[in-house]
């Protein structure tokens, strides 16, 4: 359910590109990477879809990424992609256990292994730990699954959802 790509990008340049943008999340779990052309507030157009919208609509790489080690994994990937954001998780919390229509591509950026992606299976679960090794690492989220972050450090991920399945 969750597989380590061929595809890596530097985790040193990738940490300093959300050292830079980190105060942007003003508040917010999520950062946009991506958004939508007429979004609002393009750095926060993100959390759950909104009515009529498709991962694919987000289709503009907001201009604090641009230029960036993060633009570079972007434009190498080797499928099409849409919504994509840095997902700040806190410390002793988890998701929604819930399910995605397509798959998603993981880079952890900081996380230690108190952190888990959990996959439900019937009445019990799997934990899977994506390692922050510069590698992206595909992920299966239409399956249903939640994030725990078990530890007592804040977990940071960039967050791609592929479009070839959408």
């Amino acid at each position: 359910m969750i597989r380590r790509t061929d595809t890596h990008a530097d985790l040193d340049a990738m940490r300093a590109v959300l050292e830079r943008v980190y105060p942007l999340f003003d508040g917010h779990a999520q950062l946009s990477v991506t958004c939508r052309a007429d979004a609002e507030d393009r750095l926060h157009d993100i959390g759950w879809l909104p009515d009529g919208a498709k991962d694919s609509d987000y289709t503009v790489i907001n201009p604090e990424f641009r230029g960036t080690v993060v633009e570079e994994l972007l434009k190498k990937l080797p499928f099409p992609y849409g919504r994509t954001r840095l997902i700040r998780m806190a410390p002793k919390s988890c998701l929604s256990i819930h399910a995605d229509s397509s798959l998603r591509y993981h880079y952890a950026i900081t996380t230690n292994p108190d952190c888990y992606i959990m996959f439900k299976e019937g009445d019990t679960g799997t934990l899977r730990h994506i390692p922050a090794d510069g590698h992206l690492y595909e992920m299966d989220a239409r399956k249903t699954h939640t994030a725990i972050n078990a530890s007592r450090k804040e977990r940071v991920h960039l967050v791609i959802c592929a479009l070839d399945r959408e």
